[in-house]
């Protein structure tokens, strides 16, 4: 009898469980991610006197995420290798967690949502996951959000405090990641035809004891009409940088589509403003573009990753334009152009007595993308830069005329298990 009770009671509690696992959901996902690359003046100008470089790269993530009424939890894993770097028989541990975090659903339209996370706001000019590296970025923040039910409203409150360790006393972050993160992201869609957003961005950082504080806020604005489309974006920076520059700087961006059949033409200009020669600190004039995905901005060879110190403090300009074509519908071709320069006048760092060209050089980037199925889909471009003396001075490079690099790329992204 005590035998019955138990089992009874056991499934009694089952039938009750059952409505919470009913809606519950789980998924399993992965993604392996092997790149070929010819690298003979990516990033840095060849030489006559330098040889080119020849990898294969491989990201493998795998991601599990489980939601509930009340909660989500994530937790994405991944190794990320260039092949051969790990000699045979050797452990060296190359896997680390991307993103852990946990989502609250504390009522309806709000979230918390804590954890090792991506942050990604609108086009990523200022926020990004930069995922064309293999390893991605990611952060340990808490992001509060909120949903209006009635609305396209959208607004996140998100921030971040490092530490090196757990320590026993003191405060002391000597890493090169800020310090401190906060920031507020507002959002609001009209329809499908008007996007606008606004973001407040503070990072801190702490060279030696007192934090230094950066402030950058602005503006996006999106139109949508088919077949134009447009979108504009205006921010501004000012506090203090890594070493107490007063920071005083702007950006501002335009950018262009119109959709023909299978064609699309586009074009655009993004200025980010600089120092001049004869400043005692150019570069606190130098607009930072913070933790963005360059990669998609200016140029895929990624000469202008990361801004300011790429341009010496002079800044940038870069006026682009080019076409995507539909080859059919699997497979599209891609072809941009930019044209780089400076935003100001600088003093030549191998020369300190003459002032450098403004102008940088141009880029084309060619890039193919085919889509085999839902899951499987392959990529490869070329790009070449025709730099000017100016670049090859900001380099302290005596390079040769052209610079190239070319790229194949499969991913794979299987879904191995959602329950229902």
């Amino acid at each position: 009898m005590c035998r019955f009770k138990k089992i009874t009671l056991l499934g009694l509690s089952m039938i009750l469980l059952m409505p919470a696992f009913l809606h519950a959901q789980l998924s399993v996902e992965g993604e392996f991610r092997p790149r070929t690359e010819y690298r003979n003046g990516y990033q840095q100008l060849r030489t006559p006197a330098t040889e080119p470089a020849y990898f294969v790269s491989q990201r493998m993530r795998l991601s599990a995420m489980y939601e509930s009424d009340n909660y989500k939890i994530k937790v994405a894993g991944q190794d990320v290798r260039v092949w051969g770097e790990v000699e045979q028989l050797q452990d060296n541990a190359n896997l680390n967690i991307h993103e852990a975090w946990a989502q609250l659903n504390i009522s309806k339209g709000i979230q918390l949502k804590l954890g090792r996370q991506e942050l990604v706001y609108d086009n990523q000019r200022l926020l990004g996951s930069v995922n064309w590296t293999q390893q991605g970025r990611s952060h340990d923040a808490m992001v509060a959000r909120y949903r209006a039910p009635s609305s396209d409203l959208r607004i996140d409150i998100g921030g971040a405090y490092n530490q090196e360790s757990a320590n026993i006393l003191g405060n002391n972050y000597t890493l090169s990641n800020y310090k401190i993160l906060s920031y507020f992201w507002i959002n609001r869609s009209f329809g499908d035809v008007v996007d606008a957003s606004v973001i407040f961005v503070t990072d801190g950082f702490e060279p030696q004891t007192d934090i230094n504080y950066r402030y950058t806020y602005g503006t996006q604005l999106k139109f949508n009409s088919q077949p134009l489309q447009l979108s504009g974006e205006v921010y501004l920076q000012q506090g203090d940088d890594a070493t107490r520059r007063n920071i005083s700087a702007y950006m501002v961006a335009i950018q262009g589509a119109y959709n023909v059949d299978r064609l699309g033409l586009k074009a655009g200009y993004d200025y980010l403003s600089g120092g001049e020669a004869g400043d005692a600190n150019p570069a606190r004039n130098a607009f930072s573009t913070l933790y963005a995905t360059n990669h998609k901005f200016y140029g895929h060879m990624d000469y202008f990753l990361s801004i300011p110190s790429d341009t010496r403090g002079g800044g940038l300009q870069d006026a682009h334009f080019g076409a995507v074509y539909q080859l059919n519908e699997a497979a599209d071709l891609n072809l941009t152009y930019h044209h780089f320069a400076l935003a100001n006048n600088i003093m030549n760092p191998s020369n300190v007595s003459e002032r450098l060209d403004q102008n940088l050089g141009s880029e084309f980037d060619l890039s193919l993308s085919y889509q085999f199925t839902e899951d499987i889909l392959l990529k490869a471009g070329y790009s070449m830069m025709l730099p000017t003396s100016s670049l090859q001075n900001l380099q302290s490079r005596n390079a040769k005329e052209t610079q190239h690099w070319g790229w194949a790329m499969l991913q794979i992204s299987p879904q191995f298990f959602r329950s229902d």
